[in-house]
């Protein structure tokens, strides 16, 4: 049984953040793969293994070159607390032959989060600013030493403290797409 960190979960963003969501690419095993296999450069691209299922990496390929470039990510906030909630949804779908019935299952996941916000870089500053301007963020979640990655929007964000205390934070978001494991 793993025990969770008490700082486990980081929200970051890319450049000035994005409006729209991020490319996602699942078409090799490996950055290197990737560096040959593409015809075209590529950039702000969360690039996962053929399964698409397995986190490679966020960054960009040169393909003249065939390089794989990280992303340089700023981070927005770390928590002190977090909880990431996964559901699966089952529907019936259709009915088999046999008079049973056929189900489907999708995933939906959401972040919570609280924290300190700190002074220097304000992460306070940074996660309203992605909450008003409606940006997706690159959010991972650690546990021991597996990562999970996702894309999300900012549901909710609220920014307390009183006179001469340490402000904090609390977030919620919800998933986009999937949640990727690293190797």
């Amino acid at each position: 049984m793993s025990v969770l960190n008490a700082n486990c979960l980081a929200i970051y963003y890319h450049g000035a953040g994005s409006t729209n969501k991020y490319n996602v690419l699942k078409s090799a095993d490996s950055q290197a793969a990737y560096n040959t296999a593409l015809s075209s450069d590529v950039s702000d691209t969360i690039f996962l293994k053929t399964d698409g299922k397995t986190f490679l990496g966020f960054g960009s390929v040169a393909h003249a070159t065939d390089t794989f470039t990280a992303a340089t990510l700023t981070l927005a906030a770390a928590a002190t607390s977090s909880t990431l909630e996964v559901s699966n949804a089952v529907e019936d779908v259709a009915r088999d032959g046999a008079g049973g019935t056929l189900q489907q299952s999708e995933m939906t996941f959401s972040i919570s989060a609280d924290g300190l916000v700190k002074s220097a870089n304000d992460s306070g500053e940074d996660i309203l600013d992605l909450a008003r301007d409606k940006k997706y963020v690159l959010v991972r979640f650690q546990i021991d030493d597996l990562d999970y990655y996702c894309q999300a929007l900012i549901d909710n964000v609220s920014i307390s403290g009183n006179v001469d205390e340490i402000a904090t934070y609390s977030i919620s978001l919800t998933g986009v797409d999937d949640l990727y494991k690293a190797e």
